[in-house]
């Protein structure tokens, strides 16, 4: 029941994205799902491909990079899960009633024949009073098959427009979150060709149960901090 509602969650928020996004790319989902008597892992993530040939081989690359994380986080989670449940065994301790989870989805805010933004969130439960969600971004050249970091988005040596920016345009109507959101703090950045979004986890800008946090600011009022076209 726990999984069922985390997804619903997940895929909630994964698609609710900053702005709606542009494509011309073909997108589709894939789903993978892995159970044992230790752990639940569940994997609902975007390929990207193209009927042009040279678009299709630089979507392989990005898929192949976005795969080996994916497979990286369900190695990690397994040989954890593993060595937690044979010392449980070993100590002669009763096995406790839940198991260990992983929840993958992805929002895919761009993807032209220029640029591919994702953001992927993850869920992991080891025990405790609740799992943690993270979040992790694929901001991809296609043309020139890189993966593009935060500094090549935009001008850091221009932080404090930025931040000016992002106080402008974040919303906190019920003053759940006590901090102002700032570059230096931002958990994920992605674009799309109107905006760029500004992830924040838990915690990071108040207590866990105010949520995760958003903020659009659009390219226009960014001016000559946002450094791709």
């Amino acid at each position: 029941m726990r999984s069922t509602l985390i997804m619903a969650i997940l895929v909630a928020f994964a698609f609710a994205g900053c702005q709606p996004k542009v494509q011309n790319l073909d997108v589709k989902k894939e789903k993978t799902t892995a159970k044992s008597e230790n752990w639940d892992i569940n994997v609902n993530r975007s390929m990207f491909s193209s009927v042009d040939a040279a678009l299709n081989k630089s979507c392989e690359v990005l898929n192949g990079e976005i795969q080996k994380f994916v497979s990286d986080l369900q190695d990690s989670l397994k040989a954890d899960a593993t060595e937690f449940f044979r010392s449980i065994e070993a100590d002669e301790m009763e096995r406790p009633e839940w198991i260990y989870e992983l929840q993958v989805e992805d929002s895919v805010f761009m993807a032209t024949e220029q640029y591919i933004s994702v953001r992927l969130t993850t869920y992991i439960f080891t025990g405790g009073a609740h799992g943690m969600t993270n979040f992790y971004t694929f901001n991809y050249d296609v043309k020139n098959q890189k993966l593009l970091s935060n500094q090549e988005i935009l001008n850091y040596a221009n932080e404090a427009q930025i931040n000016a920016q992002l106080k402008a345009n974040f919303k906190n109507p019920e003053n759940c979150f006590t901090m102002e959101p700032t570059l230096k703090e931002v958990t994920a950045i992605n674009f799309n060709a109107t905006s760029v979004c500004f992830t924040y986890s838990h915690y990071v800008l108040g207590a866990y149960a105010c949520g995760i946090a958003e903020v659009t600011v659009p390219r226009t009022a960014l001016k000559g901090e946002l450094l791709i076209k």
